[in-house]
Parts: structure tokens; C-alpha cells; sequence
């Protein structure tokens, strides 16, 4: 009897210590097993590689940093640039109140045309003579105008130049221009004149037409400057490149820069306060007088008088560029001087 109760005590023992190695086996070692690779039964359909995404995602993860509101962030980046394409489509059908214009003789004038204002040219050509464009933003319609940079050269000041004058331009109707070309026509000036006239403006300028226009400068000892739209135009400051004496048009054109010629803001009231060496004249009827006189004065007082408005011009350039800077400074630098 006590032989039995003895056996059955070794066989529970000895049961009780397999049960608890094979509870152990599967505790450590049951989660490294995988089921046979080639076992269609013991893997489902696409279970192994959903387990390499989510070990790469894993991986990818451990490698980045995580950021909880990158989705937020880029919607709301999303929401502003979205925001600012409405807000710029709204400003472009508006009214403008304010007209800008923006020379493209410095190159911050091209830059802040086109990379400040994403703004087209129009010929695209770069060699162009009128090379314009338009952009409006909020209320304010912004224009661009290029002209080439020129260097003065010996012919430039010393050569004889064959025509008295110039014109290239539109004629507007009903315009002081249209009376201007009559009086040259009336007087057998035109004759002695570069005049190339034109009914509407043509904004495809072209490699010949700059060419003759450079080329009319450079060989007419005065330049007419009608007024057009404006009263100050570019043609005033491209003669002055090539020597040629401005003859301007000293009257006012609608708009509200001054209601008389001697107002402080009225048009070439710059010009006149720094001495500009132009010829001006309040109607085209004194011109005949004007050319009279040119025809007397010989070759060596036109060389002193070319060489007086290049070296005026240069003034003129140094003058502005001096005064912006000052503005510049003195409005935004004057808390960094000590």
C-alpha cells in the first residue's frame, strides 16, 4: 500500500515538473517560432507583407522625429496661400486708385519687376527698344519701362550730326502733337528733321526700330519732347544719353499733379530746381524760331553744349541717387546712428 501511494506521489512530482518545462518552453521560446514559410495554411494571404510595412514604418518612425501637428500645419499653409490667390484675383479687378511707374534702367528695376512683382515684358525679346508691362495690385496699377544704358563715345560729342531734330512717336488726335507736325511740315523743317509720325501706338517695338530710334538720337543735335499722356516722358532723359538737347513741351497735362507749371509737385519742377540745360517752350509756334537759331551756331559750340548736358545728366544721376539714399537712411537707419 505504501509502496503504491509512493509511485503515485513520484508520478504526480514527475508530471507536475514536465507540465512546468513545457509552460516555461512556451513562455520564453513559444514567441520566437514562425510558422513554415511555404505553409499556406499557416499564413494568411498578405500577412507577410503587411508585417514588412509595419516593420518599415516602424523603422521609419524610430529614424524621424514625430511631429503631432504637421497635418495641421500644412493645411493651414495650404488655407493662407489659398487665401492670398483670392485676395491677389480680387485686387486685379478692382479699381485702381494709384498709378506707379517703374524704370528699368537700374537693374533693382528689373529685379523688383520681376521677381518682387512676377511681372511679364512685353516683346519678350531683350534686345527690345519699349520693353513694358503692367501688374495691379490692391489699388495701384504698377508699369515698367526698360531703356538701354549708353556710353558716351568721341563721335558721340565731337561728330557733326546730320538732322537739326527728331521725332519718333504717335500722334494723337487733337493733340499738340498733330500741331507740332504741322508746323515742321509749314516750314520745310520736316525736311531737315528726323519725323517718323504714327497713328496709334505699337507696343511690338522691334531690334529695327530701336536702332532707328538710337540712331536718331545720336545724329539730331535737338530732340522734340511733345507732351503725350504725361507731361514728363522717357524720350527727355534717352536724348540726354546721346547728347541730343531736349526740347520740351512746358505745359500741363490732366492730373492731379499741380494745378499750374510753378506748383511744387508739377512736372518738371526736378528738372528746372537742378538747372536742367533743356530748351522749354509753351507752344509749338516759338519751335520755327528755335530751329532758326540752331542753324547759326557752329560745330564747336555744339561739342560744348553736348558735352555740358552729358556732364549735367551725370550730375542728375549722382543728385537722385544721393537723395534716395538719404531718405532711405534717415527714414529707416536713424535709430542705428549714434
Amino acid at each position: 500500500m505504501r509502496l503504491t501511494r509512493k509511485r503515485l506521489c513520484s508520478f504526480l512530482i514527475a508530471l507536475y515538473c514536465l507540465f512546468s518545462l513545457y509552460a516555461a518552453y512556451h513562455v520564453f521560446f513559444g514567441r520566437r517560432r514562425q510558422a513554415p514559410a511555404g505553409s499556406p495554411r499557416g499564413l494568411r494571404k498578405g500577412a507577410a507583407p503587411a508585417r514588412e510595412r509595419r516593420g518599415r514604418e516602424q523603422s521609419t518612425l524610430e529614424s524621424e522625429e514625430w511631429n503631432p501637428w504637421e497635418g495641421d500645419e500644412k493645411n493651414e499653409q495650404q488655407h493662407r496661400f489659398k487665401t492670398s490667390l483670392q485676395i491677389l484675383d480680387k485686387s486685379t479687378k478692382g479699381k485702381t486708385d494709384l498709378s506707379v511707374q517703374i524704370w528699368g534702367k537700374a537693374a533693382i528695376g528689373l529685379y523688383l519687376w520681376e521677381h518682387i512683382f512676377e511681372g511679364l515684358l512685353d516683346p519678350s525679346d531683350v534686345t527690345a527698344q519699349w520693353r513694358e508691362g503692367k501688374s495691379i495690385v490692391g489699388r495701384t496699377q504698377y508699369r515698367y519701362r526698360n531703356f538701354p544704358v549708353v556710353e558716351a563715345s568721341w563721335s558721340m560729342l565731337h561728330d557733326e550730326r546730320p538732322y537739326l531734330c527728331n521725332f519718333l512717336g504717335t500722334i494723337y488726335e487733337n493733340s499738340s502733337r498733330q500741331a507740332l507736325m504741322n508746323i515742321l511740315k509749314k516750314d520745310g523743317n520736316d525736311k531737315l528733321c528726323w519725323v517718323s509720325a504714327r497713328e496709334h501706338w505699337q507696343p511690338q517695338e522691334t531690334n529695327e526700330s530701336l536702332k532707328n530710334y538710337q540712331d536718331a538720337l545720336l545724329q539730331s543735335d535737338l530732340t522734340l519732347c511733345p507732351v503725350g499722356v504725361n507731361t514728363e516722358c522717357y524720350r527727355i532723359y534717352e536724348a540726354c544719353s546721346y547728347g541730343s538737347i531736349p526740347v520740351v513741351e512746358d505745359v500741363m497735362t490732366a492730373g492731379n499733379c499741380g494745378n499750374t507749371s510753378v506748383h511744387h509737385g508739377a512736372p518738371l519742377q526736378l528738372l528746372k530746381s537742378m538747372g536742367a540745360p533743356f530748351i522749354f517752350i509753351k507752344n509749338w509756334k516759338e519751335l520755327p524760331a528755335v530751329l532758326e537759331k540752331e542753324k547759326t551756331i557752329i560745330l564747336q559750340e555744339k561739342i560744348e553744349r553736348r558735352k555740358m548736358l552729358l556732364q549735367w545728366y551725370q550730375h542728375f544721376k549722382t543728385e537722385l541717387k544721393m537723395k534716395f539714399t538719404n531718405i532711405l537712411e534717415s527714414s529707416f537707419l536713424m535709430n542705428n546712428k549714434s
